[in-house]
């Protein structure tokens, strides 16, 4: 027994090794992790985090760590080919969801308003309803107390909506016996899990679902009836600037742990109170997670703080504990003193630069590498960038040509399971969730076959020159073959960091980008200085005792569509904020660039192919359009 325990360990410890060094390494360029010293040594500890990439949270989760912990994984995720063996190996506990197991009921059904009973017609009630299963139907549903016959059951309430010959699905009542012996199994022996308590991933950034009951249920039931004296409710937070995008970063900072009121069982255990113990510690649970995130009440908002992030961090050196306290902060400021005049002020002015970025086809980081002065200095810069370049290049494009068929198939995949989830949906807004998770799947199949295939090719073509090459030489370069690749990709982001700093020093020559980088520093001025005027209300920062209403108030996202800045968008956002731009300049600009797109799409929809293809419009230059 004690040699199939530490077997078990050492498989789970190298699969967590591959997963953190190895995968997560090669897709997200940083994992910044905050706070691990707050996790608690000793007793038993529930990890709570939200869910903003579907299988690649519960990996970092799981792999940065301090102390080893069981997932809780939908019964339906470890089902799947790829993703179920991974959860097997890091002993994550199943947990089977009614709504995976709906199904489709046999005929349609009728039920009065203010009813119990529930009739059928064509429906076979005996064979496909028990006791405590939920019939779904476009109106409402119901919850099945007894079955009668094929067509006739009995509900468990009165009806609020009449339903008449409705067709219905069925999700079937679960028990969820195994799951809860499983958790207190392990908080008992003083052993930690994870949960995702919002229930499922959702790309709704800096915003929170609500949370479901079963990790307050879980808690207090384990102090209950397993005896668990010492329990621990550790927030996480994971916080991506883009979710989907390879070679991005992330931050996982731990916040202050969270202790389950002995109190709180004693209420559970009463059947009186057992509501308003569950509803205490989540409210606590939402409010201690929120304190590790940068909420947002909106997607413009989420904009704002990241440009601000980005500010804040080239204006002044700091770790990045100090950064992501600064950058919690603002983004209180905003959704606290929004009615303030200097903070709605900063906050068009943020709106209004992000507007002007893309009207002008340019981004942030391009702006702050532009240089202020053309002396000596920005030249012996732009030489050494140049010579990186050329260096660089010739490593890049070989890796880049050879890798493009697994880019390409990475992402056609990739986006045919972004819009199979967005469809199956109500909370997502664009599925960018699950696009970095199928990314990571595919590539985990396809780049050992691919390198397989390029090691036979390399065998197959060297043995014409070298008559004794064996076939032994084929896992020798299979095995080779990763770490040749990881140097081109480190090369390939020295490369592109290059071609930014010379493509900054060449942009920074048109008259637009003198202004963008006064107005981003006269910018950076204002962020200074509201956290500066608001830092007193803030020392308490760490007690969020009032963040949870703040930000929750806000409506969740509407799903937007992804379209270019319009003339209508350029003048709300300059128009009275910033003197020095030409708004009436900039309105005809891009009006006169929406109606040369709009022009040839007409053209193509009628078919023109005796037309020759214009050349494609390229992104609007700064000169003329953002001028001093």
């Amino acid at each position: 027994r004690i040699f199939q325990s530490l077997s078990v360990m050492f498989a789970y410890n190298c699969l967590c090794w591959f997963l953190k060094d190895v995968v997560l390494r090669l897709f997200f360029r940083q994992v910044f992790v905050l706070g691990k010293q707050r996790v608690p040594k000793t007793g038993g500890v529930i990890f709570v985090a939200n869910h903003h990439n579907q299988f690649v949270d519960p990996v970092i989760l799981t792999t940065h760590s301090p102390r080893p912990f069981r997932i809780l994984c939908a019964a339906k995720s470890m089902r799947r080919a790829i993703i179920g063996h991974f959860a097997r190996a890091m002993r994550a506990i199943p947990v089977e969801r009614p709504q995976d197991l709906a199904f489709k009921g046999k005929g349609v059904v009728t039920a009065e308003f203010d009813s119990t009973r529930l009739v059928g017609v064509g429906t076979k009630f005996t064979e496909q309803l028990t006791v405590g299963a939920k019939v779904v139907t476009d109106e409402c549903a119901f919850v099945i107390e007894s079955v009668t016959s094929d067509c006739e059951a009995v509900l468990a309430a009165p009806t609020l909506t009449a339903v008449s010959g409705s067709e219905f699905k069925i999700l079937p009542k679960v028990s969820q016996a195994e799951l809860y012996k499983s958790v207190y199994e392990s908080l008992s022996t003083e052993q930690s899990i994870g949960i995702f308590p919002e229930g499922g991933s959702h790309d709704r950034m800096g915003q929170l679902l609500p949370l479901k009951p079963g990790v307050a249920i879980m808690a207090l039931g384990a102090m209950k009836d397993a005896g668990v004296e010492e329990l621990w409710i550790q927030p996480c937070g994971l916080t991506y600037f883009h979710p989907s995008k390879f070679r991005s970063e992330v931050i996982l900072e731990y916040g202050e742990p969270l202790k389950v009121d002995p109190s709180l069982a004693v209420m559970y255990a009463n059947s009186s109170t057992k509501r308003e113990a569950v509803e205490k510690l989540l409210g606590d649970v939402e409010t201690a997670m929120l304190a590790t995130m940068i909420p947002a009440g909106s997607l413009e908002e989420f904009r704002a703080i990241l440009v601000a992030r980005a500010m804040i961090k080239s204006s002044q050196k700091m770790s990045q504990e100090e950064l992501a306290h600064s950058i919690r902060q603002f983004s209180r400021v905003l959704s606290e003193h929004r009615a303030q005049d200097d903070v709605e002020k900063l906050f068009l002015q943020l709106e209004a630069y992000n507007k002007a970025l893309k009207a002008s086809g340019q981004r942030d980081a391009d702006v702050r590498l532009a240089p202020k002065k053309h002396d000596m200095l920005s030249v012996t810069l732009l030489l050494r960038s140049i010579f990186a370049c050329f260096v660089l290049f010739w490593i890049w494009l070989p890796a880049a040509i050879l890798f493009l068929p697994v880019s390409v198939i990475c992402r056609v995949l990739a986006k045919k399971e972004q819009k199979k989830a967005l469809a199956g949906s109500s909370v997502k807004v664009k599925a960018n969730d699950v696009v970095a998770s199928y990314k990571i799947m595919v590539a985990l199949v396809l780049v050992p076959v691919y390198n397989l295939m390029l090691s036979i090719g390399v065998w197959f073509v060297g043995v014409r020159w070298v008559e004794s090459l064996g076939w032994i030489w084929i896992p020798v370069f299979w095995i080779l073959l990763p770490s040749s690749e990881y140097a081109c990709l480190l090369a390939g982001d020295r490369f592109l960091a290059a071609v930014r700093a010379v493509s900054a020093y060449l942009w920074s020559f048109k008259s637009g980008c003198r202004y963008l980088v006064k107005w981003r520093s006269d910018i950076v001025v204002m962020v200074q200085q509201v956290l500066s005027d608001y830092s007193e209300s803030m020392d308490n920062f760490d007690d969020q005792d009032d963040i949870s209403e703040a930000t929750t108030s806000t409506p969740l996202l509407e799903p937007r569509s992804m379209t270019r800045p319009t003339a209508t968008d350029v003048e709300e956002a300059f128009a009275g904020q910033v003197s020095q731009i030409d708004v009436q300049q900039i309105m005809a600009s891009v009006a006169k660039r929406t109606s040369k797109m709009r022009g040839r799409r007409s053209r193509s929809a009628e078919g023109r192919a005796s037309t020759p293809q214009a050349k494609p419009v390229r992104r609007m230059a700064t000169e003329g359009v953002i001028r001093r």
